[in-house]
């Protein structure tokens, strides 16, 4: 049985390195510098990929309970608290408090960040960092707008729910020789019936989303036959990707036909990565082959150690490292 998820995969066909570093090596314990090392780069974002996961984390412990908990509703405030949450991650991240070896991720909780332009030093302005915070705040005031594809307001909606589900992690549910526990920003229950929603922050109207959808209303459809409850017709299931900052709400399809399709896609993704996957201890770096796509090499997240590695015969020397990262822009 392995285990497998939309990213891993998405990482293992970028690049066999990155998916070593990703899934073989990365840990959060401090006992192997380098594994560690290879944790802080796996949770490292850029400027772009933060604000979003900034909103995610808002709509986590602050939007979706102030619904549930049928609270007042001020989106002026909600962008300004989403803002001060932004400005604490990043000076947590600037501090380089993830260093803290007295520190646990859990402890941290809504603080814990590691940003490129401190990990690596990469350049940025004042005035990038000020956009980042106005799309934030742009995004949570956007929500009282959005409509649903039938007309109603996403608001009035989710109030009609019955349950309000966030940040949902520990549902696993086994597809033959796979074990799949998606990230589901979302679960409501609307009419009892299941409703998975993923906030997005993208202002691309083209990028495709569907495949995690699917998987998570595949995840849904399966842990409900675990129970002694009536099965859920595919119809009951309802996937919506919620783009918050341009306002667009797009249903996504759960048919046999979709739901077929990525079960043979698993199937077939999960004997590469029973292939790949063993223990650190056992693993040997020089069986993961490296990506000849330079594009894709320039904006891993690993290439920082990627490159130290080669040139040290796969050798790791923490300071050694940060004095490579600080005479270096690999970012």
């Amino acid at each position: 049985m392995v285990r497998w998820s939309y990213s891993t995969i998405n990482t293992l066909k970028q690049c066999n390195r990155k998916y070593y570093f990703a899934q073989v090596m990365a840990t959060h314990g401090r006992k192997i510098p380098q594994r560690r090392k290879a944790y802080e780069l796996k949770k490292m974002q850029n400027l772009t990929m933060w604000k979003g996961s900034v909103v995610d984390k808002f709509m986590e412990k602050t939007v979706i309970p102030a619904i549930r908990d049928k609270k007042e509703l001020d989106f002026t405030v909600f962008g300004i608290q989403a803002v001060e949450l932004a400005k604490n991650q990043f000076q947590f991240s600037q501090a380089k408090a993830y260093n803290d070896a007295g520190l646990k991720k859990s402890e941290a909780d809504n603080e814990f960040c590691i940003l490129d332009v401190h990990e690596l030093g990469k350049p940025y302005t004042e005035v990038e960092l000020a956009e980042a915070y106005e799309t934030i705040k742009q995004a949570v005031e956007n929500i009282p707008l959005i409509k649903m594809p039938d007309g109603t307001l996403l608001i009035t909606y989710l109030k009609e729910c019955n349950q309000l589900v966030p940040n949902v992690t520990n549902w696993k549910v086994e597809i033959e020789n796979a074990r799949v526990s998606p990230q589901i920003d979302l679960i409501a229950y609307h009419n009892f019936k299941p409703v998975v929603i993923d906030w997005k922050l993208s202002d691309s109207f083209i990028a495709d989303y569907s495949r995690q959808l699917i998987i998570c209303g595949i995840t849904v459809y399966l842990k409900r036959l675990e129970g002694d409850k009536q099965p859920y017709q595919y119809s009951d299931i309802q996937l919506y990707e919620v783009n918050l900052l341009n306002g667009v709400v797009k249903q996504h399809e759960f048919s046999q036909e979709v739901i077929n399709d990525t079960i043979d896609d698993i199937n077939r993704t999960a004997k590469d990565l029973g292939l790949l996957h063993v223990a650190y201890e056992d693993a040997d770096i020089d069986e993961y082959g490296l990506t000849e796509n330079e594009a894709s090499c320039k904006l891993c997240s690993f290439r920082p150690l990627c490159i130290y590695l080669l040139l040290n015969q796969n050798e790791y020397d923490e300071e050694s490292y940060l004095e490579f990262v600080q005479n270096n822009q690999l970012a």
